[in-house]
């Protein structure tokens, strides 16, 4: 994040920057970093500021091959989802005191009923959803 006014009405925290640097994938082989506004935040989100990100296979097969299976980017993409930082702001759902919480991301959702899930093998879940 890299400018210091903040989104009014936003944000649970007065000082956050209007801007961030993110890493972004336009088209196979094409990724460049740019400066984007910072997301407003639904209700029940809160935004991280990264300290340090992976680079995970995912994001290596998106540059060079410019999809995985069924999933084609035919838009930008924001690539570095395994990422660790502190909570920077929050939805006005949120308790205001998790701000300067550190967090890692896990990025996926497993359904939690199938026979793997039950097991611990969330990574396993047939149903498993994946955000990058």
């Amino acid at each position: 994040m890299t400018t210091s006014t903040a989104q009014p009405g936003t944000l649970a925290h007065p000082e956050l920057p209007a801007t961030m640097r993110a890493s972004v994938l336009k088209s196979q082989g094409d990724m460049a970093m740019e400066t984007l506004p910072v997301p407003q935040l639904d209700a029940d989100q809160v935004l991280v500021q990264v300290a340090a990100v992976g680079v995970c296979g995912s994001d290596v097969h998106y540059y060079e091959h410019g999809r995985i299976g069924d999933y084609v980017v035919d838009h930008p993409l924001i690539l570095g989802h395994e990422l660790s930082g502190r909570i920077a702001g929050v939805g006005s759902a949120v308790d205001p005191a998790r701000i300067g919480n550190r967090v890692a991301v896990e990025p996926q959702r497993p359904c939690r009923t199938c026979k793997q899930c039950k097991a611990g093998r969330y990574n396993l879940c047939p149903d498993i959803e994946f955000y990058a």
